[in-house]
């Protein structure tokens, strides 16, 4: 094999494992999606007979059919880069077959000059018939490299032909995982339109209970309303109580330097707070948002609202100090833990394991959030103060 084959046979191979990594990336992805899509399916059957967590579903149906669109958006990147292997080995066996086609003609030539000095008396007249010493010597070296070259030529063939039946096994494997992958593309494809059709049918039957659901949404808002006032005087007496105790007054919390530096590392791990519950779906975002399916009319939330699991706990986000549990006549119990001038909120929990007073470390579990009709969901806020704060930018992957 010549120094120009050579070279873009490496060149190949490198430009393979670096794909290599990239499929993998892929693969990867394409199994997280899975993942999250089956999570939301096994929510989706929890509160499938609950009309009243018609909101929810067709969140779950929304997030559910943007990320299988993801996934195949994800597989047809995948079968891109199929196609680009395939087209590079294809174009790898059609130059090893030409280095094959040459390697064997510049053998056979090589053959047939040395069945032209076949026996040792032709080799040996050749040597003596030299001029001078120096001749001879140059016509012996000459035989024997052309011995080894053709010695090399012949294992190069070899080479290039095992080489090319490994390409060629390649080519055909990488047909048969393209053929995979598509039929994969297909019945994702499939299930897409199937989820579809599943939206607009609800989105059909929810239209013709619209005065039904306005009416569920402004109690349901009044009673958001309710708790956030709530929150905010309890935030409001515990700051003048401190402010008593320091003989201090102000609308801000009069921190030890202990509560001050763990305000700080609260803020220094924005972004990177762990969940308030191991494991859920956002489905209801912070401030104010469209309505899932009532047009024209938006909502505005206090907080995130998670769907979870049946019998989900949720737990702290950052070490801290319970500094309130408040009691909801028929909507359970909320829960609220002080990080500094931060206050972080759980609320609709039917059974809580902390007290006023309590020290929390980071995941600790705080308390079982409600399960009605199969639907577990609560509301996750935060507070600076007196102020609401987005939540979804403070906790790991919220946005």
């Amino acid at each position: 094999m010549n120094h120009w084959s050579l070279s873009i046979f490496l060149l190949l191979v490198f430009a393979f494992s670096g794909m290599g990594q990239t499929s993998g990336e892929l693969k990867e992805k394409q199994q997280k999606l899975r993942e999250d899509i089956k999570y939301k399916e096994k929510l989706l059957k929890q509160i499938e007979q609950d009309s009243k967590s018609s909101t929810t579903k067709i969140v779950l149906l929304n997030k559910k059919i943007n990320q299988r669109e993801e996934l195949i958006t994800s597989i047809k990147d995948e079968i891109y880069l199929i196609d680009e292997k395939i087209e590079e080995n294809q174009d790898l066996v059609t130059a090893m077959q030409n280095d094959i086609v040459r390697l064997k003609e510049e053998y056979s030539k090589m053959v047939v000059q040395a069945y032209k000095t076949r026996n040792v008396s032709s080799k040996l007249m050749y040597i003596f018939a030299s001029e001078d010493f120096g001749q001879a010597y140059r016509r012996l070296k000459y035989l024997q490299q052309l011995s080894d070259y053709r010695k090399r030529q012949a294992q190069a063939i070899i080479l290039t032909q095992s080489s090319l039946e490994r390409k060629r096994l390649a080519l055909e494997e990488q047909r048969k995982e393209k053929n995979s992958v598509l039929n994969s593309q297909n019945q994702e494809k499939l299930t897409l339109n199937r989820e579809r059709q599943e939206k607009e049918s609800e989105l059909k039957k929810l239209s013709s209970k619209e005065v039904q659901y306005k009416k569920e949404l402004a109690a349901a808002e009044k009673s958001a309303n309710e708790l956030k006032n709530l929150i905010k005087k309890a935030i409001e007496r515990e700051i003048a109580a401190r402010n008593e105790v320091a003989g201090t007054t102000g609308s801000t919390y009069n921190l030890t330097p202990e509560a001050r530096e763990l305000g700080n590392n609260f803020v220094a791990n924005k972004g990177k707070l762990p969940w308030p519950v191991d494991k859920g779906e956002i489905t209801a975002y912070f401030g104010e948002q469209p309505h899932p399916f009532l047009k024209g009319i938006t909502v505005k939330n206090n907080g995130i609202s998670i769907s979870t699991t049946g019998n989900s706990r949720a737990r702290a986000v950052y070490d801290g100090e319970v500094s309130k549990i408040i009691i909801l006549p028929g909507a359970g119990k909320v829960v609220m833990v002080r990080h500094g001038e931060y206050i972080s909120i759980y609320t609709n929990l039917k059974e809580t394991f902390v007290n006023t007073g309590d020290k929390v470390k980071t995941k600790e579990e705080i308390g079982v959030i409600i399960s009605d009709k199969g639907k577990t969901e609560f509301e996750f806020q935060l507070w600076k103060g007196t102020t609401l704060m987005d939540p979804s930018y403070w906790i790991f992957k919220g946005r």
